[in-house]
Order: structure tokens, then sequence, then C-alpha cells
């Protein structure tokens, strides 16, 4: 695992920027820099207010992945559950875990809870910018335009997380809602083999859509099929 920095503590659950956080944070900035409106600052002037407002974005935009791991953490301890650690990172967040918890229905709510303050959090602040604004979404100061692209990405963030397919949580709510009716191996198995049905189709599209799409198909089929190896390698009996 690669060096993180602790920079603080919510609900006593150390946060940590993991090194490759530091590499990508500026990579978001550029993007916004260089995009045009309503997802960009690329019209901004003056230079500087358009860096910097490119800059905040991408910097709340991962305080919004830090609200998204912590709602899954405020419910894992309400649960029960024991939480390590907070880590910011490359590919967004992730919460690691000292104690699970195991129960379908409690698992669920744990995970849907990550999305679900995504979605929420992104309604809030579309809803703050039709307020300051009701005119236009878009037209307005620059700090108008930050709030619609933070609420927009949220809402997207929190969707596209409720996709059956692991990594995301729609994976994992998916494979706990199987495992009520069946053990946790065949469960893995059957969520995988969904998630995997669903990667291929992307895939399928974005090869004549775009390669992006393409790209997150070969990641989503790459992290089912890691996650089924880890659970079989877990629950194996010699």
């Amino acid at each position: 695992m690669s060096k993180a920095y602790k920079i603080g503590k919510i609900i006593g659950i150390p946060i940590k920027i993991d090194i490759s956080f530091l590499i990508v944070l500026p990579l978001f900035a550029w993007f916004f820099s260089s995009y045009v409106q309503p997802f960009g600052f690329a019209g901004v002037q003056p230079e500087i207010m358009k860096y910097a407002f490119s800059l905040l974005t991408a910097i709340l935009l991962f305080v919004s992945v830090l609200v998204h791991e912590l709602a899954h953490s405020y419910f894992s301890l309400i649960f029960g559950g024991s939480i390590k650690e907070i880590r910011l990172h490359l590919l967004g967040g992730v919460a690691s875990m000292n104690r699970e918890v195991k129960e379908p229905l409690k698992v669920m709510v744990i995970v849907a809870a990550g999305p679900l303050s995504s979605i929420i959090l992104g309604v809030l602040l579309l809803v703050l910018n039709y307020i300051l604004n009701p005119a236009s979404f878009t037209e307005g100061n620059t700090t108008l335009l930050m709030l619609f692209i933070l609420g927009y990405v949220n809402i997207f963030m929190g969707l596209f997380n409720l996709i059956p397919a692991f990594p995301m949580d729609g994976g994992r709510i998916l494979r706990a809602f199987l495992s009520l009716f069946m053990d946790y191996v065949k469960a893995t198995e059957k969520a995988v083999l969904i998630g995997k049905i669903i990667a291929v189709l992307l895939g399928i599209f974005g090869l004549f859509t775009d390669l992006w799409l393409l790209l997150i198909a070969l990641y989503i089929y790459g992290n089912a099929s890691r996650e089924e190896q880890l659970v079989k390698m877990r629950y194996s009996r010699f």
C-alpha cells in the first residue's frame, strides 16, 4: 500500500490522503480549467480566477467523496462495525474496516448510504444554485457555476455507484441482497456474474460510441473478477 498522510479525524476516524491523490488533484483541476461551461471554467476571465476556481472545485469534489465514505462509515459504526481509516486516493476514496458488519440487511443500509449521500448532496447544491439564481442553473457568477458542477457530479457519482457491478456500491448491495437467500460465496459469484454481463454490454456500447466507456467496462470486469477471487480465497476450506 502506498504512503498516505493523515490530515485529521472525523467522528473518530482517521482521514488520510494517499500520495496518488496528490497526482490526480492537479489533473482534475486542469480538466475543469480546460472544459467549457457548464462543466468547466474555460471561458472565465481573468486567467487566475479560472485556475483558482478549477482547483477549488477539484478539492471540493474530493470533499464530496469524503462525505460519501463518511456516510458508509457512520452507519457501519451504528451497526457495530469498526473503521480503521478513510483514505482518499487516485480513484476516489475507501473506508478500511477493522471489524465488518455481516448481517445482509445492515450491510445493504451501510453500502446504500454512500451513493444516497452523494445524490442528496448533489440535489441540495443544485437547489441552492437555483435559489441564488432562478433564471438559469449556469448563467451568473463563477461561484454559481461551481455549485452546478459539484451538484451535477455528485448526482452522477451517486447514480453511477448504484450500478449492480463491482467495485461500485451497487454490486455490494446486490451481493448483500442475494446473501439473504444463499451463502456468501455463492452470492458473490452471482453478483460478479451480473456485474460482468453489465461490463460486457457497456464495453460493446463504448466500442462504438466512447472509448472512456470501454475503459470503464474493462475496469468493472477486472474488479469483479478480483472480488470473486478474494472472497473465494478468504472462505476456502482446506
